[in-house]
């Protein structure tokens, strides 16, 4: 009997390739504190949340994806100096977040 070269042979395919974590149980997910304060969103995300209703506004029958297509075009198309007051927005919400950040686990820590 010959196999045809297109064939692989099923003693080499493994049945948990492709998956996560194979044929383990599931991990589960540490939960986070709903008191720990939020990651700052980026720059990119600042400017999408001050354009987006502009767009809808334009475009009211476009769908999310559309949307994000032309915020990421104008995005692109942003001069430099235009994107630090972003970047500049970004920055200084980071440096709130590490702030509240530290005194969140001083606070867990004394507990």
């Amino acid at each position: 009997m010959s196999e045809s070269p297109l064939s692989a042979p099923t003693s080499i395919i493994s049945p948990a390739v492709g998956r996560k974590g194979g044929a383990g149980g599931k991990k589960g997910k540490k939960k986070k504190d709903p008191n720990e304060p939020q990651k700052p969103v980026s720059a990119y995300a600042l400017f999408f949340k001050d354009t987006q209703a502009a767009i809808k506004g334009q475009n009211p029958n476009a769908t999310f994806g559309e949307v994000s297509k032309i915020v990421a075009s104008m995005w692109d198309s942003l001069g430099e100096e235009q994107k630090q007051v972003y970047k500049r927005k970004n920055e200084a919400a980071k440096k709130d977040y590490l702030k509240a950040l530290a005194e969140y686990r001083t606070g867990q820590i004394s507990q």
